[in-house]
């Protein structure tokens, strides 16, 4: 099958480009990429590797696909240039997080929500033949709800991608289901925070966060982890309602039926 990439601007008009270099240089990013041919961003952080990482598909034609903490919106428009429809999700608005202004750059206009992992609503946006979340879950205070919520927008193939802690860990734990509680930096500027980054607050060994996502309803195709990163392709199976059902859900109500006196009348669970 040939390869299926879109022109730049291709669906409106792509500013022009001093006018877009512009623009870039005069805020910060954290996506490092080109946005238009001759303009780039110059963030802290090329995804590009990364990309090619996912593996997905050349044409993605047909694809609907979530981006799930989108920040700049990278891998969003990546995937809308080889041919994705494209949903984005940020805890931003895409006015602050950089994302509509890359949208006006590049002439295109890709849906983006508002929108925090760990609010129980995102599932009402799916379902998504594809789900990515990539470096998401240690920035959230309850990652296994974030991977839930997320996961639950995914008919079929979840991509995570997030910080590792084998590396860091003695050789007899790094087999088991490990989650580091990642403190403040200012509070406690010796208990190892990455970067010094107060929005980290996880770090997982691979099993542990591989046994996250069979937890939800996946099988793990592929995991790999390179230094601190780890990158966990999967597909679903199901089977995971009666632990989100205990973990965050309300149970059902049963009135007491008949005579209150009778212990038959009452239902405890």
């Amino acid at each position: 099958m040939g390869k299926c990439v879109r022109d730049y601007g291709m669906d409106e008009k792509m500013l022009e480009t001093d006018a877009a270099r512009r623009l870039i240089a005069a805020h910060h990013w954290h996506h490092d990429f080109e946005v238009i041919p001759g303009v780039r961003t110059h963030g802290t952080y090329n995804p590009e590797g990364l990309w090619l990482e996912l593996e997905l598909p050349e044409d993605l034609t047909g694809i609907r696909l979530a981006d799930v903490g989108a920040s700049n919106g990278y891998f969003s428009f990546r995937a809308h240039r080889q041919g994705a429809s494209v949903v984005a999700f940020d805890y931003r608005h895409r006015d602050n997080s950089g994302f509509a202004l890359l949208s006006m750059i590049q002439g295109v206009d890709i849906p983006h929500h508002q929108v925090n992992v760990l609010d129980a609503s995102l599932s009402a946006y799916g379902p998504f033949d594809i789900v990515l979340m990539l470096g998401l879950l240690y920035h959230t205070a309850d990652p296994y709800r974030a991977l839930s919520n997320g996961a639950a927008l995914a008919s079929h193939r979840l991509l995570i991608e997030s910080y590792c802690i084998d590396s860091e860990l003695p050789e007899a734990l790094r087999s088991e289901p490990v989650m580091r509680f990642l403190p403040d930096p200012e509070r406690f500027p010796d208990r190892g925070q990455p970067n010094a980054d107060a929005s980290n607050f996880w770090g997982f060994t691979s099993v542990c966060l591989k046994m996250m996502v069979e937890d939800v309803g996946f099988a793990v195709d592929r995991l790999r982890v390179r230094e601190q990163r780890v990158l966990l392709d999967a597909h679903r199976v199901g089977g995971e309602e009666r632990r989100q059902r205990l973990a965050y859900r309300c149970m059902d109500h049963h009135p007491p039926a008949g005579d209150p006196s009778e212990p038959s009348s009452w239902t405890i669970f």
